[in-house]
């Protein structure tokens, strides 16, 4: 299985930093892992958030696999339990699968729209860096759940 995670931003604190290193080499024994950081906008003034995700949307596109599945991360996604995650993954086991992360303004609409499938992780608001870290746990615990190791308890 080949996976990619596309995110905006650098993770500035060093536990989530740490969190996102110590999942992604987990996550590696099981299929291939691409983390690919796009940088965040960075443009003074208020007013300015649809320029912001627009410019952040167009370096994502530039990434992405034209063949492949993608997964938004959006609030307004579909919650998966962790055992439905599990099934998901695997049920798409034979695509590129590219997982798309926004930064702290989101991600722009248009690729909400063309996403394959949005994900939402939790109904609470996640900053965005802690959302990498949440989704990269779910991932490796998607494996373990498929090969009956006992990480999920």
């Amino acid at each position: 299985m080949h996976l990619t995670l596309i995110a905006v931003g650098r993770i500035k604190e060093p536990f989530i930093r740490d969190g996102c290193a110590v999942y992604v080499e987990r996550i590696l024994r099981y299929a291939d892992l691409q983390l690919i950081v796009v940088p965040e906008e960075r443009i003074p003034g208020k007013g300015k958030r649809e320029y912001i995700l627009h410019q952040e949307g167009l370096r994502i596109r530039e990434k992405l696999s034209p063949a492949g599945f993608t997964v938004v991360l959006d609030e307004r996604g579909k919650f998966l339990s962790s055992e439905t995650f599990a099934l998901f993954l695997e049920k798409n086991s034979r695509r590129k699968i590219s997982f798309i992360l926004g930064g702290p303004y989101g991600l722009d609409d248009s690729l909400k729209k063309e996403a394959d499938f949005r994900l939402a992780l939790s109904p609470m608001t996640l900053v965005h860096s802690m959302a990498r870290m949440f989704l990269l746990e779910q991932i490796y615990r998607a494996f373990t759940l498929l090969r009956g190791e006992p990480y999920h308890k």
